[in-house]
């Protein structure tokens, strides 16, 4: 999978600015704040409905009314239309120009594999994260599990209501409570099943991307760590009821899992170094990107902002060849390509940054 033409209309601080892309490996030059990052997202928001970063209202450019992002995709062979219009209001999606309603049939259409700044507290960050994170990935790979997830937090928002309503009744009638509830631990149990196969399929690849960039032998694992401790989902969160009327929310579920980063049995978060975490991370989408070819027989699109900043120049080339083997079209933000092997900047497209417009180095 790659993208062959991108067009951006008031995204950000673009006015209107055209990329013609190849395959392979593309370097974004420019200093920063000249708009290196905005282009990445422009490519995320297209592919996920949705900024990492900012609401909707904010990829306006100022003084615009609308935002728009159009990309011609080549997938399997065949071509097709890509848009997404923001506005003040909402969103619209569009494939080859038919309006695409719901998320989950969108969301697919382009894989991508991203490396940003703010991903770099992924280990050390909140659970919420590591759950976002990894639920944005599956559900780009899984149709299936986006929809169970949407059905676990339309009901999970319904029980909360109810918990509330019941909190301050003095009698409390527990029969839609029960129903609501196993209707909850029925959409859980599906979460779990999916994250728990997820934790068995990512290990191997992820380890082996870790050798790969830094030749070390320690064992680097993910752990799901459900909050549910038991099988029977729904016995046990009505085990629960009474810390969940007095907390007036669900305590327990999938919207509360966490996953543990893991290097030789320690945990990394207290074991491993900012710049090693950097590199688990690193591993991480590489092995992401491997899971993406396993199930779809296509590679995704990797974007990597700002990826070189702490990475000294044997793993900036390492991570460089990985991306060149594998065919694997990436898009590369950095203020400068200093330590970057010829052979490698002669293969790849260069562009450079400056107020707001990007232009190809031939």
């Amino acid at each position: 999978m790659r993208i062959e033409k991108v067009t951006l209309t008031n995204f950000r601080n673009y006015q209107k600015q055209t990329l013609n892309l190849g395959s392979g490996i593309h370097f974004i030059i420019g200093a920063n704040g000249e708009g290196k990052t905005n282009f990445l997202e422009a490519i995320y928001v297209l592919a996920l409905a949705k900024s990492y970063k900012v609401e909707d209202s904010e990829l306006i450019k100022y003084g615009e009314d609308f935002a728009k992002i159009q990309a011609t995709i080549v997938s399997s062979g065949r071509k097709s239309e890509l848009t997404m219009i923001v506005t003040e209001i909402g969103k619209k999606a569009m494939s080859n120009e038919n309006e695409i309603k719901r998320l989950s049939d969108y969301i697919g259409n382009l894989n991508i594999v991203s490396f940003l700044p703010e991903d770099t507290t992924l280990i050390k960050g909140s659970p919420r994260d590591r759950r976002y994170y990894i639920d944005v990935f599956l559900g780009q790979i899984d149709k299936n599990y986006l929809n169970d997830l949407s059905k676990y937090k339309h009901i999970l928002k319904q029980r909360n209501e109810l918990l509330k309503k019941m909190s301050d009744a003095n009698d409390k009638d527990y029969t839609l409570l029960d129903v609501i509830t196993e209707q909850l631990a029925e959409q859980a149990d599906k979460i779990i099943q999916r994250r728990r196969v997820f934790q068995q399929e990512i290990n191997s690849l992820m380890q082996k991307m870790y050798q790969k960039l830094s030749n070390k032998k320690e064992l680097f694992v993910i752990e799901y760590m459900p909050s549910v401790p038991i099988e029977d989902t729904g016995a046990f969160l009505k085990t629960k009821y009474k810390q969940d009327l007095m907390q007036k929310a669900t305590g327990f579920g999938p919207h509360r899992d966490d996953y543990d980063f893991m290097i030789d049995q320690y945990f990394a978060k207290n074991h491993a170094s900012q710049g090693e975490q950097r590199m688990m991370v690193l591993a991480l989408n590489m092995g992401l990107a491997e899971m993406v070819y396993l199930i779809k027989r296509e590679r995704p699109v990797f974007l990597l902002d700002d990826v070189f900043s702490e990475l000294d120049a044997l793993r900036q080339n390492r991570l460089l060849e990985y991306l060149a083997t594998s065919q694997m079209q990436a898009i590369i933000t950095s203020t400068n390509l200093n330590e970057i092997k010829e052979s490698i900047k002669k293969q790849a497209k260069i562009f450079r940054v400056s107020n707001g417009y990007i232009k190809e180095e031939l």
